[in-house]
């Protein structure tokens, strides 16, 4: 009894290392970033519902059937990303007291908190209910006007270890801060979907992806 649950502790440590290594040495490619963001909300949505993922059954088995999808929301997330990057490298040139400047900056600063939590959101469904990509983004955007106190708590979860890892050696964010963001955040989404949904509806919703 004692080995068993010794083994299974190992396990459960290796996986979530695992996890975290592989997808922090894809997130530092351009390609490579949407597949360790598929993979890893993958691994930590397992954990999330109370299983214990098998790494390979669950990592792999989300690239090899989603890559397609992760690929096209990595581009609309750069598509976004520069757009909003642009518009705030144009405020120094306007004037800072202007009211038009701070309505333009205050919209751009929101545009960009919904496309943070959208993209939490949509990372997770992606592989939690293996939606066609125009629902998963739908079904994100649903959740972040229907359920915004959750969708900002739980964001606000999923950037701790990420700011936190600001100030610790870099083997800290290789081995842990990753794995631990994406579980916050899985654990959020499931708490989102379950105050917008039915519980009948939520749970076949679930063991429809799982089939």
């Amino acid at each position: 009894m004692l080995d068993s649950g010794f083994y299974a502790g190992a396990e459960r440590i290796g996986t979530f290392l695992l996890t975290n290594l592989i997808s922090a040495f894809l997130l530092m490619t351009v390609v490579g970033a949407p597949l360790g963001l598929l993979g890893l909300f993958a691994v930590m949505n397992e954990w999330a519902q109370g299983r214990q993922p098998e790494f390979f059954r669950a990592y792999l088995g989300a690239l090899r059937s989603r890559w397609r999808a992760a690929l096209l929301l990595g581009l609309i997330d750069l598509l976004g990303g520069l757009l909003i990057a642009t518009n705030l490298s144009i405020y120094p040139a306007m004037a800072p007291h202007d009211y038009l400047t701070i309505l333009s900056l205050t919209m751009t600063l929101c545009a960009a908190l919904i496309l943070l939590i959208a993209n939490l959101y949509a990372w997770s469904l992606l592989s939690l209910l293996r939606l066609p990509l125009r629902a998963t983004i739908r079904l994100s955007l649903l959740l972040v006007f229907g359920q915004p106190w959750r969708s900002l708590a739980f964001t606000a979860g999923a950037l701790l270890p990420l700011l936190a890892s600001l100030f610790l050696p870099i083997a800290f964010a290789l081995i842990l801060t990753l794995s631990l963001s994406a579980y916050i955040a899985a654990r959020g989404v499931l708490w989102s979907l379950a105050a917008q949904f039915p519980r009948d509806e939520l749970d076949t919703r679930l063991a429809e992806a799982r089939d």
